[in-house]
């Protein structure tokens, strides 16, 4: 629809008294793209591309690398529990737990691949909800606080999961128990859990899932699990 001629004369004879044009437009385009940048640094989509040289160079074996969920599916899911978060006052766990880093994206950083980005590896909260993906892994021998690896024990990004503390961790919304972050691991970066098996085929099989963990405070660590777990008895009584 065109302006009619009236309404475009009566705007010019306002320019030409000295009126200042309205930059209401300007405005909310500015902000617009003020946003979608954010967005865009924030999630990590610029990150970095790989150079066709580097590829060919380095072999990467199938499925050594989870798959990169593309943000607004990411961004889907944690959306209900930052929103609930937000509720309860926790607004910057909120937000961290929304944006923090993947284990392809922290692993992209670590080879240079990506721009590092500290604020996407904020430490967990005590009773905070974090999406994280889940693996498992079956290596024997001691730990990253030099126990042996044995069953209820997990590895994790120090960063935002610190040794030595309890999580409680959540396979969808199935318990799965009480699990002590005591290991490490070269891959097991950004929101990640690599839970130990003494069966190496069991972890193959596992694969990589989706999944949830809850940060237990120093006091509670000795009190009884929510549930009991749903698989590997024993889990939550070590």
């Amino acid at each position: 629809m065109t302006k009619k001629p009236g309404l475009r004369r009566d705007y010019a004879l306002r320019i030409a008294n000295g009126a200042r044009p309205s930059r209401r437009g300007e405005y909310v385009r500015l902000l617009i793209a003020g946003v979608v940048a954010i967005a865009f640094i924030v999630t990590g989509a610029a990150h970095l591309p790989m150079n066709a040289a580097d590829r060919s160079e380095i072999p990467v074996p199938v499925g050594a690398l989870p798959r990169l969920e593309p943000v607004i599916v990411r961004a889907a899911h944690t959306v209900p529990t930052t929103v609930r978060s937000i509720r309860r006052g926790s607004f910057v766990p909120a937000l961290a737990s929304a944006f923090r880093a993947t284990a392809r994206e922290a692993m992209a950083m670590r080879d240079g691949l990506m721009p590092r980005m500290p604020g996407k590896f904020a430490p967990a909260e005590v009773g905070e909800v974090v999406s994280i993906s889940l693996t498992q892994y079956c290596n024997h021998g001691e730990t990253r606080r030099g126990r042996i690896a044995r069953q209820g024990i997990v590895a994790a990004d120090p960063r935002i999961f610190p040794l030595a503390r309890y999580v409680e961790v959540f396979l969808g919304d199935k318990y799965l128990g009480r699990y002590l972050v005591d290991d490490t691991g070269g891959n097991v970066l950004g929101a990640t859990l690599d839970l130990w098996t003494p069966s190496c085929s069991e972890a193959v099989r596992f694969g990589r899932r989706s999944g949830k963990a809850i940060l237990v405070a120093s006091g509670d660590e000795n009190a009884p699990p929510p549930a009991e777990p749903i698989r590997w008895d024993g889990i939550a009584k070590r």
